[in-house]
């Protein structure tokens, strides 16, 4: 009889382990809270527009890319049109400085050193070492396989593991710095990120996937379906049932229970470790993780349906404001926007879809009640004072929205369940680059966890490869030779 796997959570992470899985001849159901799969990879149509909250680019669109075929193993790729990016991004400073982050290498120093002649031995360096991780991409995991393409790996996150703001500290013109660090602003995140970012959309290897969300999770959707999984809509977890520090089954929020020999949580890890097993399975990493790495911040998620075509405005750009203005208690000194121009399935034609990521303290909203007629009046200030920003650049946009939408640091806890409304976990910055393991807790057997909370730097791939992982280790355990195919 088949050993039957129970997965928390139907995002990348948890429809990637169940796929995996009935690959291998398990059992298995998965349990959503959600009414849709997907998790944070979503999207959401609001009359004529359909309003994006993932999908930027997919790292393994080109079939150059070994993650590529594990796309194909789930059913993600094929058949979709992929459209390779110019330009990463184009950031633009208070005084109409502009520098256009070019995908192709030579373009790039081109425009680097438009900006900052003086640093041209700095920029050769960048440049030098971009193309090199245009030919060694990250390994999808640690094994003999990739052993070598690792170490090769390694040697850049050992040069670039400092933020971007330290690379960037190490340019002499002041202007240029500013535009630089402005345009990967990602915190404390390790600077051999942003130039493997820049690796992969050099070599076509991170594209945009017309459709976005909703179609690329569909078909993963299928793929587990289709493949014989089970998976149960609006199924909300409330605890995890342990024997003898072993797993055996799972409680939902209407008192049902359901029995496994295996359970993967590709949920919220706070939510999993401190509340569902009570804080009673935690090692050194786990400790550590939850008390000292960073978090990726709460977003503001604001979505316009614009009666206009903006499709000759960048897709993605960063503009510096002239002054900061407060937005959801957070003091904001650019505006991350972008459009639909890549993509023509998102608006009708002759009309955009503008988006704009805006991070949100989550402190401040946590004392606003959830939909309460506080939270009303809040989202309708954030609302007013995006505006206002944005007709300083288009002064016709206020009459041109006909939909607005205000995602909060509240709807991401709603509908996923995030640790204090976080979009994609921890950052993988120089504390987080030591992780151990943090997909099992020491003490249970029987159990897995997948997902962004079990790999620093979060993204899609990283729900792709732990649930593929957490597969592969069931699999060992039930001495099981791990196989996987394509649709």
């Amino acid at each position: 009889m088949a050993k039957k796997i129970l997965i928390i959570g139907g995002g990348i992470a948890g429809l990637t382990a169940g796929c995996y899985a009935r690959m291998n001849g398990f059992d298995t159901e998965i349990f959503e809270m959600h009414s849709t799969a997907g998790g944070l990879c979503t999207a959401w149509k609001r009359k004529e527009y359909v309003f994006d909250g993932c999908l930027h680019w997919l790292v393994g669109s080109d079939p150059s890319s070994v993650y590529y075929s594990l796309w194909e193993e789930l059913g993600a790729v094929q058949g979709k049109t992929m459209v390779t990016y110019p330009y990463f991004s184009v950031v633009t400073d208070a005084e109409g400085n502009r520098f256009t982050i070019w995908s192709d290498p030579e373009k790039l120093r081109e425009e680097m050193l438009r900006l900052a002649p003086e640093d041209r031995k700095m920029i050769n360096r960048i440049i030098h070492d971009i193309k090199i991780l245009m030919k060694n991409e990250i390994p999808p995991e640690f094994s003999i396989r990739y052993l070598f393409p690792m170490i090769r790996y390694m040697r850049f996150i050992m040069k670039y593991r400092d933020p971007i703001e330290t690379l960037a500290g190490k340019f002499q013109n002041t202007t240029f710095r500013n535009l630089f660090i402005r345009g990967f602003e990602w915190g404390p995140m390790c600077s051999v990120f942003v130039l493997s970012t820049l690796a992969y959309m050099g070599s076509n290897k991170a594209a945009y996937l017309v459709g976005g969300s909703l179609p690329f999770i569909q078909s993963i959707l299928e793929r587990y379906q289709n493949l014989g999984g089970l998976i149960w809509f609006n199924s909300k977890i409330t605890g995890i049932t342990v024997e003898n520090d072993r797993t055996t089954g799972i409680t939902l929020a209407n008192g049902d229970t359901r029995q496994g020999d295996y359970i993967i949580s590709a949920a919220d890890g706070h939510t999993t470790i401190y509340d569902w097993l009570g804080g009673k399975y935690i090692g050194k990493d786990i400790a550590e993780a939850y008390k000292e790495f960073i978090l990726f911040p709460p977003l503001i998620y604001v979505s316009l349906g614009l009666n206009f075509d903006y499709s000759k405005e960048p897709h993605n750009q960063n503009k510096i404001l002239k002054q900061p203005h407060m937005i959801g208690g957070e003091e904001i000194s650019n505006l991350f926007i972008r459009t639909s121009s890549m993509d023509p399935t998102l608006a009708p034609k002759g009309k955009s879809v503008m988006t704009l990521m805006i991070p949100a303290n989550y402190e401040y909203w946590k004392k606003i009640p959830y939909h309460g007629e506080d939270y009303k009046i809040e989202k309708e200030r954030c609302s007013e004072t995006i505006l206002k920003i944005l007709e300083e650049y288009y002064p016709a946009i206020r009459q041109q929205v006909e939909e607005i939408n205000i995602a909060t640091p509240h709807t991401y806890i709603r509908y996923t369940g995030n640790w204090r409304g976080s979009y994609e976990g921890w950052f993988m910055d120089r504390n987080a680059l030591k992780h151990r393991n943090l997909m099992t807790l020491p003490g249970l057997d029987n159990f897995y966890m997948a997902g962004h909370w079990t790999s620093p730097g979060g993204g899609l791939p990283a729900g792709l490869i732990t649930g593929r992982i957490a597969i592969k280790k069931i699999c060992k355990k039930e001495r099981v030779r791990f196989k996987a195919s394509k649709p």
